[in-house]
């Protein structure tokens, strides 16, 4: 017998001695990699906890409650409430979506699931939130549902910030959104086309800088734009269109890091005789898109506590909404006085669940 037809057996005679789970992760192995699938696969306690936990994620991911790209939690003791939370928040395209979450047990892990809300559970994206932030860049535009479960067995509150972040630095130095006077899809030469960028008005001679790290594809002065930069991000693949400038000082080929001066601001090209100011735009497969929320500079939020254990009614005649705020939904409206769960809150709205298993927001003003 061949050496080669001898190893052939001794490999199926290997798998056919594997146990049926031990065969089964085996399989799994090769083609799950996300955190929660190794995590699922690693957990070695009981099975009706883990069945548990799946259970609860699941009811996170039909979870139809809102919340706004600014966002501040204080979750309530895990170990009494459900253990996964799932919202609905709307982004866009270029922005950075991030959560901060600290947990009184440093070392507990959280599991973060994101996916567009008409998509398949599926598609998620399953991660790992890693020395207590975790950001995604959101190449789509929409409605997305993001769900936040710690480990199992996790008995202590968290401390929870979900907002939003320009994925790249602002492009003209010490410039910010006040100066942004002409937006994307503006009427340009009497409606015979719209404008494909952002005009940031500076005074002449502002440097303009690298917006992201990457290499110069091209230099030049020439048609509407002037004197102009072209430099391509080595992360995500755009091209960023810097134009009107009154100086380069960029060779095509070198490469940049954010906040490299590239120029400087003027109004050559179809500018000249107006206002100094940059115009930018960004390029990706399709052509250009809405440069704003790429660069919209945003405060990060504070984290402020909310005293959450003292309150274990609803009051009578309350509105419960879909969303932290008035301006939400009215899911129903409480007759009568009802006994809830608090899984969540800010300083003025609490995530609660009714004792019937409504859930939904209500105001600090509605509870005792």
């Amino acid at each position: 017998m061949s050496k080669i037809k001898a190893a052939f057996i001794l490999s199926i005679i290997s798998l056919m001695m594997l146990s049926c789970d031990g065969l089964k992760n085996t399989v799994i192995s090769l083609f799950e990699t996300s955190a929660r699938a190794k995590y699922e696969r690693q957990f070695k306690s009981s099975d009706s906890l883990m069945t548990a936990w799946k259970k609860d994620f699941d009811q996170a991911v039909l979870n139809q409650l809102e919340i706004k790209d600014v966002q501040i939690f204080t979750v309530t003791n895990l170990s009494q409430t459900r253990k996964a939370l799932g919202y609905l928040i709307n982004l866009k395209k270029g922005d950075l979506l991030t959560i901060d979450a600290t947990s009184e047990i440093a070392s507990s892990k959280i599991f973060i699931d994101i996916f567009k809300d008409s998509a398949k559970v599926e598609t998620s994206d399953h991660q790992l939130i890693e020395n207590g932030k975790w950001t995604h860049f959101v190449e789509e535009g929409g409605q997305y549902k993001i769900v936040i479960q710690p480990e199992i067995e996790v008995q202590k509150s968290l401390a929870l910030k979900i907002y939003t972040q320009p994925s790249l630095y602002f492009p003209v130095a010490g410039k910010g959104n006040k100066d942004v006077q002409s937006f994307w899809g503006a009427s340009r030469d009497g409606g015979a086309r719209t404008h494909e960028g952002l005009d940031i008005f500076a005074s002449r001679g502002t440097p303009v800088v690298a917006a992201a790290d990457g290499y110069i594809t091209k230099t030049g002065n020439q048609g509407l734009g002037g004197k102009q930069v072209w430099l391509r991000n080595q992360n995500l693949g755009q091209s960023l269109y810097y134009a009107h400038l009154d100086s380069v000082m960029v060779e095509s080929g070198g490469s940049v890091k954010i906040g490299d001066t590239l120029g400087t601001v003027g109004n050559t090209g179809n500018a000249k005789g107006g206002a100094t100011h940059l115009h930018f735009g960004i390029y990706m497969t399709g052509g250009a898109v809405d440069a704003l929320p790429f660069v919209r500079i945003r405060e990060i939020p504070k984290h402020t506590s909310a005293k959450i254990s003292a309150f274990k009614f609803l009051k009578a005649a309350s509105n419960i909404r879909k969303g932290p705020g008035d301006e939400f939904m009215i899911v129903k409206t409480q007759a009568n006085q009802i006994s809830i769960q608090v899984l969540a809150a800010d300083s003025n709205w609490y995530h609660i669940r009714t004792e019937e298993g409504i859930e939904g927001f209500v105001s600090i003003s509605r509870l005792k």
